[in-house]
């Protein structure tokens, strides 16, 4: 029923629910690749297209062109390997408010293989710890107005 997966941390696919419990997946007409990185797709391989100059955000009284928001998320993306070790499969908790930068964070921790656990910012240090626990992440990306929670989660 499934593929071949590029996660080395199998935590997700180890905790899906028995195969009966699965929808039905109707993916008949549908050609799509064996892998497929949806971060990757909606970025880079748009400004492979010749999108790059065409608006991909519009957001905090700007807008990002697809080309900008490839470079951003490839620097985001980078640094979640290269700087905090990420490996394709963990699980990264997002702690923002709906803006440019969470879709970015998004888009990157995707494209480094995460498998992205949004949360929304009322939640509280309690339930959050819930998250934490059950999902076992292993980073957060946290907008800096919401830190306070997110430290008190971690103590």
């Amino acid at each position: 029923m499934l593929g071949p997966s590029a996660h080395t941390d199998t935590f997700t696919r180890d905790h899906l629910p028995p195969p009966e419990q699965w929808p039905d997946f109707l993916l008949d007409g549908f050609d799509y690749p064996e892998h497929l990185n949806a971060g990757v797709e909606l970025t880079d391989r748009l400004v492979e297209k010749g999108l790059g100059d065409h608006t991909a955000l519009i957001g905090n009284g700007r807008r990002r062109t697809y080309k900008e928001l490839s470079d951003w998320t490839n620097r985001l993306a980078h640094a979640l390997v290269e700087n905090y070790g990420l490996r394709p499969g963990n699980r990264v908790l997002i702690r923002s408010a709906n803006n440019p930068a969470m879709v970015a964070c998004w888009l990157a921790a995707t494209k480094a293989g995460a498998v992205v656990v949004n949360t929304m910012p009322m939640l509280r240090s309690g339930e959050l710890s819930q998250i934490v626990d059950k999902a076992e992440i292993t980073l957060a990306l946290c907008d800096t107005r919401l830190m306070d929670e997110m430290v008190a989660c971690a103590k």
